[in-house]
């Protein structure tokens, strides 16, 4: 009964301050701040913490201070502080130096656990730091005239939990197969016990649960960890490796994917044949590939491997090189192609004397396509010519031509993205948000990314779905963090964020007169 009086108070702001008073965000801010403390208290706070130990019903509440929402910032004048100065930060706060122009390198001194790690991202003047783990980091800072200044920060928590909980409820979810709780613990162990010689059996257990439930997201950074951190003896090794990889694929991590492989390559020979064919999979034609395709070759040439060079030489506009390898394994249609693209006509006829009746008849094949290709080029020119006249119905009208033609995934993902941006330019936000949904990004040109993020933003603002609208500016800003863009995304990150303040203070005040 006590429990249920405890909880209707929480919930109409008895006790911790009526709505009524609340005039502006800050108090607003109090105000949830209290709930969340009473609600934390309510399912098991620091006094149940401390009898019972961390659970289910509490860890959130201890979590909270590790990875909240939003990092709070705490921001001083690198050139302002004094050698030796002492910065306090909790959890949940991370440090930002501005005018760090006159540092010449910085290095870790001292730290509490040598297994904490210091985070450094430097974006123009400013250089942001976070701490992995509580204790106090020494670090030394040499500025260019070659003066020493000494910072120590000290990483302190409101609660520290008892390392037995934790290395219990890491067992225990671990045999029960509660991959969340087992997370969440590891997380807390990583915070508070870095040095632990517990997390190497976390991770691995995590690792299991993780790949088994399909978290790809936790499998990547636990199986990176375990790689990079270490020492597995090479069958363990091979093992996390692959699982490393794997989760990569299904994340569609294709850059990180291929990364990763090249540099096993170098170091270890019986990788660079999966290398190879993920470079042919993926169409990556880097130095690497393309030297270990041309190695190949001269051991055991395949089909496969003599297409992907001349692929590789075609894409370059090299087309006797193209041609010199498709040869090989008489690639008739691809040779064809470029004998029409060149108008090579004297070669073009030559190959189809020498082919038999069938391959004569996908050469024809190749030929019809290619035509059909060129009168979808006029009416992709045209649409364009007309968008630039600002004729943007006779536009629209052209686009839509092109797509009733039978043509390849990627031209189509560009089309619905220029249908998408005249979509956006009439104010048209619904037709923009169903053409914007046709985009598939893995097959846009390149030259279109950043503009398909800005203008989803853009729609979705419009449109007043804002939580989209934030996802694709932080996807803009991440993936091109200094455009002009980007910075446009930035300016209209706050103002939904300011819509949302807004409409808060709005229900609050409703709440209030209600």
């Amino acid at each position: 009964m006590k429990k249920i009086i405890l909880f209707v108070t929480i919930l109409f702001g008895v006790s911790i301050g009526s709505y009524g008073a609340v005039k502006n965000s800050e108090k607003i801010g109090e105000v949830n701040k209290k709930i969340i403390k009473q609600l934390s208290l309510f399912y098991g706070g620091y006094e149940n913490i401390y009898s019972s130990g961390i659970n289910r019903q509490n860890i959130n509440f201890i979590l909270g201070e590790i990875e909240p929402k939003g990092v709070k910032k705490v921001e001083y004048d690198f050139e302002s502080i004094p050698n030796g100065k002492v910065i306090n930060l909790a959890l949940d706060e991370k440090i930002e130096f501005k005018n760090i122009s006159e540092i010449k390198k910085l290095k870790v001194v001292e730290k509490t656990y040598k297994n904490s790690l210091v985070d450094l991202k430097k974006q123009g003047e400013n250089l942001s730091m976070t701490f992995s783990s509580v204790g106090e980091y020494k670090i030394s800072f040499t500025e260019k005239n070659q003066m020493i200044k000494e910072i120590i920060f000290k990483k302190s928590s409101k609660y520290q939990p008892f390392l037995e909980d934790i290395e219990n409820n890491i067992e225990n979810s671990y045999n029960d197969g509660d991959f969340k709780f087992l997370n969440k613990n590891l997380l807390l162990l990583e915070t508070f016990f870095p040095d632990s010689e517990e997390i190497e059996k976390g991770l691995f257990y995590a690792l299991e649960l993780n790949e088994k439930n399909k978290n790809y997201y936790k499998v990547r950074n636990i199986s990176k960890i375990l790689v990079g951190k270490y020492r597995l003896d090479d069958e363990k090794k091979a093992e996390i490796i692959k699982i490393y990889l794997n989760a990569l694929k299904k994340l569609d991590e294709t850059e990180e994917y291929l990364g990763f492989l090249e540099k096993l390559s170098t170091y270890d020979k019986k990788y660079e044949l999966e290398y190879l064919d993920a470079s042919i999979d993926y169409k990556n034609y880097s130095l690497e590939a393309v030297k270990l395709a041309e190695t190949q070759i001269l051991i055991e040439p395949t089909p496969k491997i003599t297409e992907y060079l001349g692929d590789y030489h075609y894409q370059l506009k090299d087309y006797d090189g193209a041609i010199s390898y498709y040869r090989i394994d008489e690639n008739l249609e691809k040779m064809a192609l470029i004998y029409l693209e060149t108008d090579d006509k004297k070669n073009y006829e030559t190959l189809k004397l020498e082919v038999t009746p069938e391959q004569q008849e996908k050469i024809k094949q190749i030929e019809i396509k290619y035509l059909d290709r060129k009168k979808l080029e006029k009416y992709i020119g045209t649409a364009e010519k007309y968008a630039r006249e600002g004729r943007l119905q006779e536009a629209e009208l052209y686009y839509k031509r092109s797509l009733e033609k039978d043509i390849s995934s990627d031209l189509k993902s560009n089309i619905y993205y220029k249908l998408t941006d005249l979509y956006y330019n009439l104010d048209e936000f619904e037709l923009a948000e169903k053409n914007l949904k046709f985009i598939d990004i893995k097959v846009l040109d390149e030259e279109y990314f950043g503009g398909y993020y800005y203008l989803g933003g853009m729609i979705y603002y419009n449109l007043e779905k804002y939580h989209e609208s934030s996802e694709h500016f932080k996807s803009l800003i991440k993936i091109f963090p200094n455009t002009t863009l980007s910075n446009r995304g930035r300016i209209y990150i706050l103002k939904i964020e300011k819509l949302k303040k807004n409409k808060l203070e709005k229900e609050v005040e409703d709440e209030s007169n209600s």
